[in-house]
């Protein structure tokens, strides 16, 4: 259940990227129908969908910096297939396609942790006082 769930919140964060994307960049990024959207938000959400457990398994920062690499790369790729394949997603050049990846891969991340897509026992990140530190540093 979480896996889909995971999958329906990434497709909807790859379908908001490339709607944003062609309403901010126009005539350089075009999504001409609903159809490539919806596509790429299906094959990308599932191909993120098995990525992000990775981000669990991994607790050091240039680990973790690996696989969000590798998930713009994915995603890059799979939207570059996209743009050759059909005449529904459209662009100038293929640093558009790399920019909606980025963004794509922003999107997710920002969707799956307002989810709360986290590792059981690990707590919601939250903004710690300056007394707060005190008191824990004290103890």
């Amino acid at each position: 259940m979480k896996f889909l769930m995971r999958w329906v919140a990434d497709g909807l964060a790859i379908y908001l990227a490339l709607y944003l994307l062609d309403s901010v960049l126009g005539p350089r990024f075009h999504l001409g129908a609903a159809y490539p959207a919806i596509l790429a938000a299906i094959f990308l959400g599932l191909g993120n969908a098995f990525v992000k457990p990775l981000y669990r398994a991994l607790e050091r920062p240039f680990q973790a910096a690996i696989v969000t690499g590798l998930t713009v790369l994915l995603n890059f790729l799979f939207l570059h297939l996209f743009v050759w394949a059909g005449d529904g997603l459209a662009t100038t050049h293929f640093v558009w396609v790399l920019l909606a990846a980025a963004l794509v891969c922003l999107l997710t991340g920002l969707i799956n942790w307002l989810v709360g897509f986290r590792p059981k026992g690990k707590p919601r990140p939250s903004i710690r006082t300056t007394v707060e530190r005190k008191t824990r540093a004290g103890q």
